[in-house]
């Protein structure tokens, strides 16, 4: 029986069916309609039967559905709980890092400030010791250009200058007197000589360091040098070619350098002046402008 049939059967109105006395006889219409009831509710009930069972066997299915579900859902919370630690652990590796990022970077501040601070304290010392050692030779002078020659006489031919710059040189005023190889800048550019000649041309010449007794008598002959100009080795009593000779404050290394740098920023900036007095470097813009003092590195920014 169909479900249709069943739910016609269900809806169809049911004869109402006279009780009869004792011993009385049954019309066949009356027992064809028992019939027909007991066949429908054996019909009815083998349908719910039928019915219930696939509606247990859903909800069975939707129960155990259920249970994959929750074991998935406590999984995942599982899971969750892990990737929560995780990141809480992460985050705890993180707040580290960025606290010891912090640490690093006071540190590293810390340090840089030291570092600058040892720089300017070295920056101090070598500049006193750069002029202490400038001031070791402030009673010299020194001659460049003056061939050697074997067995010569350095006293005698620094005599031999004076004569011819008409300053009048005892023996006491001189120190010492040396000759010392000249100074040549590392820098290939920047090799050219002291007084302007092509270092090739005097390089492989000792210089003559002549030390006074006193500063002073240093300083009256380095005056009679500039007012005397244009000084040759003929006036030193040197046989040959005549060849110039240069006579100058005796700058250490380091000053020579600068001096050089000096004498180029002067040219390029148009500077009309640029002297060397007591071994120290001084420059002038014009008649009328300011005396600057060149002592270091950081001076050549002056000229301009």
């Amino acid at each position: 029986m169909s479900r249709n049939e069943v739910d016609q059967a269900a809806n169809s109105p049911i004869p109402t069916v006279t009780p009869r006395s004792p011993g009385e006889v049954r019309p066949s219409t009356e027992v064809a309609r028992d019939g027909v009831e007991t066949l429908f509710t054996e019909k009815l009930f083998s349908v719910l039967e039928t019915q219930n069972e696939k509606i247990n066997s859903t909800l069975n299915a939707l129960r155990d559905d259920l249970f994959i579900f929750r074991q998935e859902i406590r999984e995942i919370n599982v899971t969750i709980q892990k990737l929560s630690e995780e990141q809480s652990s992460i985050k705890k590796e993180v707040d580290q890092l960025i606290s010891n990022n912090n640490i690093n970077n006071h540190k590293i501040k810390s340090i840089m400030n030291d570092a600058e601070e040892s720089r300017s304290i070295i920056d101090h010392l070598s500049q006193q010791l750069r002029f202490k050692e400038q001031q070791g030779r402030i009673n010299n002078l020194e001659l460049s250009g003056i061939p050697t020659v074997k067995g010569e006489n350095l006293m005698s031919i620094v005599h031999k200058i004076a004569n011819k710059i008409g300053f009048s040189l005892a023996s006491t005023d001189i120190d010492s007197i040396h000759r010392v190889q000249r100074f040549i800048p590392k820098n290939k550019k920047d090799a050219a000589s002291y007084n302007g000649q092509p270092s090739r041309d005097l390089s492989s010449i000792p210089n003559i360091i002549v030390r006074f007794t006193q500063r002073q008598r240093k300083r009256e002959m380095l005056a009679a040098v500039r007012a005397r100009r244009g000084l040759t080795t003929a006036d030193a009593g040197l046989d040959g070619p005549s060849k110039p000779i240069f006579i100058s404050d005796h700058l250490t290394p380091d000053n020579k350098f600068l001096y050089k740098q000096a004498r180029l920023l002067v040219k390029e900036n148009n500077y009309k002046y640029i002297w060397l007095s007591e071994c120290k470097i001084m420059v002038r813009k014009n008649d009328t402008s300011k005396a600057l003092l060149v002592s270091c590195q950081a001076d050549l920014m002056k000229i301009k």
